[in-house]
């Protein structure tokens, strides 16, 4: 076969495009730090790496969702906690006057101070994270707790004494759910019912009947009643403290589960579709100089025309 020179052209632009995509190719893995800058540079690898991207979406959405249950359970820990210094406190004063020793005056003042400290649990019972009610179950845009004309403490809008009704039972299973994992889910939120807890020994009712009983120069007897009471107040929110921090404890292993996942994929990812620049810059130099001897040869093959001659 006659090779012409119309062939050798050819083949030589065919060879000198390919030495620059080549260049093109290690120039762009430089500039981007990227060994994979197309699905076709490692098919493989580029599916690898897309798998450890949603890895890593996936933990840093958990990681969202912890820090967002960690801010209701700290918020929820420190009104618990709150609630237990109004019960100790309560405690206290009850133990002080149920004796014959008190005055009516004395029962007096201590009924203003248990009247402060119910008023104050019921604010606990309305605090709020931003401008969501902590303990209002799924109605957070709602205060939860609210007194009727009589005085009963309402739970979005049901009487907290009453504890047969159903509909009372049932919000007292309701709590926001935060999905902390694949297929795990925790709930965050602690409904009132279980802050001030259910029936006539609730909480508010436990300190209001006791104001009243001070108010009405309630006899020694009568007082050492409301001790037991306010004990088993006390048990009650210990309970609750328990439970809230066994949830706090979970999140806090899981989040630096998470965080010890994040380091070990963003390592693996890197490893697949991060470029070795000292690699790189090698072979993009290496591709450089044979594109320049390509050129300077091309001047060779080029045979000269009439053009040439032309002045």
């Amino acid at each position: 076969m006659r090779i012409t020179n119309g062939m050798i052209l050819s083949n030589y632009m065919d060879n000198l495009n390919k030495n620059l995509a080549r260049m093109d190719k290690y120039q762009k893995q430089i500039a981007t730090n990227k060994r994979i800058t197309k699905l076709s540079d490692d098919p493989v690898g580029a599916i690898s790496t897309m798998r450890c991207r949603v890895k890593l979406y996936r933990i840093e959405q958990y990681k969202k969702n912890i820090d967002n249950a960690q801010t209701w359970l700290k918020q929820t820990e420190t009104s618990v906690l709150e609630m237990n210094e109004v019960i100790k406190s309560a405690y206290e004063t009850c133990v002080h006057v149920a004796n014959d020793y008190m005055s009516s005056a004395e029962k007096n003042a201590a009924a203003e101070l248990i009247g402060q400290l119910r008023d104050h649990a019921l604010m606990i019972g309305n605090s709020k994270s931003g401008d969501k009610y902590v303990f209002a179950g799924h109605n957070t845009g709602n205060p939860p707790f609210t007194l009727d004309g009589s005085g009963n403490i309402l739970y979005n809008g049901l009487n907290l004494e009453n504890d047969t009704n159903p509909d009372l039972i049932a919000e007292d299973n309701k709590s926001i759910v935060y999905e902390i994992g694949y297929h795990m889910n925790m709930q965050v939120t602690l409904p009132g019912t279980k802050l001030m807890d259910m029936g006539e020994n609730n909480i508010h009712s436990v300190l209001d009947d006791l104001y009243t009983a001070m108010k009405g120069d309630a006899s020694a007897e009568q007082l050492s009643g409301y001790i037991d009471k306010l004990q088993g107040c006390q048990n009650h929110l210990m309970a609750v403290e328990a439970e809230i921090g066994g949830k706090v404890n979970r999140l806090e292993l899981v989040a630096n589960r998470y965080d010890e996942d994040f380091i070990n994929y963003t390592e693996l990812k890197s490893s697949i579709e991060d470029v070795d620049l000292a690699e790189a810059t090698m072979l993009y130099t290496m591709a450089e100089s044979v594109y320049m001897a390509a050129l300077r040869i091309g001047a060779n093959i080029i045979q000269p025309s009439l053009a040439d001659f032309l002045d």
